[in-house]
């Protein structure tokens, strides 16, 4: 049995990942939240406050898991005194830290697309704090860390479906850039990819994405075609080019159906 909490349970991916879990017997799963609780029974919910330094302590201590999920947001230096406070209780009791991180470390170098190989780096402070909490995170708990990278995330519910739907209602520009290439994930998978991942003892970086690359403009325009937003103006940003996407050399370590393409996101989210 797993005891599992979650860093971030209200959020996009925390809710997805306790939704998950939810479906399997060997996992015990407790969560944390900020202003809105969600999905979990009041003796399975803990209020964090990164604000108070020792709130996730006393947390900790009471729930004693030995899996912890991070999807925590906020700060960036009071998130990482939290990951700090984490990684040391769990060098310390024993456990896994699952970090989940995002195509942001590579944002300096627009050139490739990069893989789990490759050396991050970062010009944005997001990027930079990411960056550096995998750092940290490696040098404290070694293969105790496991690194989820990931692309741009979608979901039935997510905020960027209710950007699109708030500017068809209210003939607002969507904003997209013809000469940049992405690739996408969609909550549930995500969720799917981490059981996998925790279940089989996976270790390391992984970087969770789409097996193929697309162009941004075309990927937004059939969406938005097939959602039958029809009223939403598209406009072109050309100053953006490149590459701001996610491969993996570990793919193959993934069953096939946790293997997927831009086109099966597509497909996710209109059915």
């Amino acid at each position: 049995m797993y005891k599992i909490l979650i860093l971030g349970g209200s959020g996009l991916v925390g809710s997805a990942v306790i939704n998950e879990m939810n479906k399997y017997n060997q996992f015990e799963v407790y969560s944390t939240y900020f202003q809105n609780p969600k999905l979990l029974n009041q003796d399975r919910r803990f209020k964090l406050n990164i604000e108070d330094s020792d709130n996730i302590s006393s947390i900790l201590n009471t729930l004693k898991p030995n899996i912890i999920v991070s999807c925590l947001r906020g700060n960036f230096n009071k998130q990482l005194i939290v990951h700090m406070k984490i990684a040391e209780y769990l060098k310390k009791n024993g456990g896994s830290l699952y970090f989940f991180s995002t195509t942001n470390v590579f944002d300096n170098d627009f050139s490739i697309p990069h893989n789990e190989d490759d050396l991050p780096n970062s010009q944005t402070d997001y990027g930079q704090y990411k960056i550096e909490c995998e750092k940290k995170l490696i040098d404290i708990l070694h293969d105790n860390a496991c690194i989820l990278r990931l692309p741009q995330v979608w979901g039935k519910n997510s905020p960027r479906i209710s950007e699109l739907l708030n500017s068809s209602n209210n003939n607002k520009e969507v904003i997209v850039y013809p000469k940049l290439f992405h690739n996408t994930n969609t909550d549930v998978m995500i969720a799917r990819q981490l059981c996998y991942i925790i279940d089989n003892n996976l270790k390391g970086i992984f970087h969770l994405a789409s097996e193929d690359i697309v162009n941004y403009k075309d990927f937004y325009c059939e969406l938005i075609t097939r959602l039958g937003f029809n009223n939403i103006e598209i406009k072109e940003n050309l100053e953006e080019e490149g590459y701001f996407a996610l491969l993996s050399k570990r793919s193959n370590e993934f069953p096939i159906q946790l293997r997927f393409t831009n086109k099966a996101t597509i497909n996710y989210l209109i059915n």
